[in-house]
């Protein structure tokens, strides 16, 4: 039995996700598009937290300690318009601390879950260094698919890193 649970985010966790996203963003070549400093406050995160659970076809999971430390995340919201609300961007990040421990898997198979069971969700994508060969396995695991390779999509710590595209269709 792990060591934490998995629930939806609400407004009142802005300021445990903000540890864990200083925390990320801190790291060395992790792979999001922020990067130190590049966080938002802590009333904006509360908002941002409040259109996720307004959203039908949004949602923000946490993975939480029972100290109540955010160990993980992860995110997806669908499009605004009706004709691109089927689909939408995944995010995730897991604490460095609890990596290799099936906290990321059970994050994505908890967003799969809830997808699958909104009657509107058809396709989840996401992007990933072609060098996170811990994050390819997990995906590819799951039944998502390369469909291409972005060039030069990020630059960190001095060089250009690029990216692949892949997606989890339930049509």
């Amino acid at each position: 039995m792990p060591d934490y649970l998995i629930r939806d985010a609400h407004p009142d966790d802005a300021e445990a996700m903000l540890v864990h996203i200083r925390a990320i963003n801190a790291e060395p070549n992790n792979g999001i598009i922020r990067g130190p400093g590049e966080e938002p406050t802590l009333e904006e995160e509360r908002q941002i937290l409040a259109g996720f659970a307004a959203a039908d076809n949004a949602v923000m999971k946490i993975a939480v300690t029972p100290s109540g430390e955010v160990i993980g995340m992860a995110a997806f919201q669908g499009g605004k318009r009706r004709a691109v609300r089927h689909a939408g961007g995944i995010g995730i990040s897991v604490s460095q601390a609890w990596r290799e421990q099936g906290v990321g898997t059970a994050l994505m198979q908890q967003l799969i879950a809830w997808a699958r069971a909104t009657g509107i969700i058809q396709r989840m994508e996401l992007e990933v260094n072609v060098e996170n060969e811990r994050a390819l396995h997990v995906y590819r695991k799951l039944g998502f698919q390369i469909e291409g390779r972005k060039q030069a999509a990020l630059y960190k710590e001095g060089r250009y890193l690029d990216n692949y595209v892949m997606a989890l269709l339930f049509t």
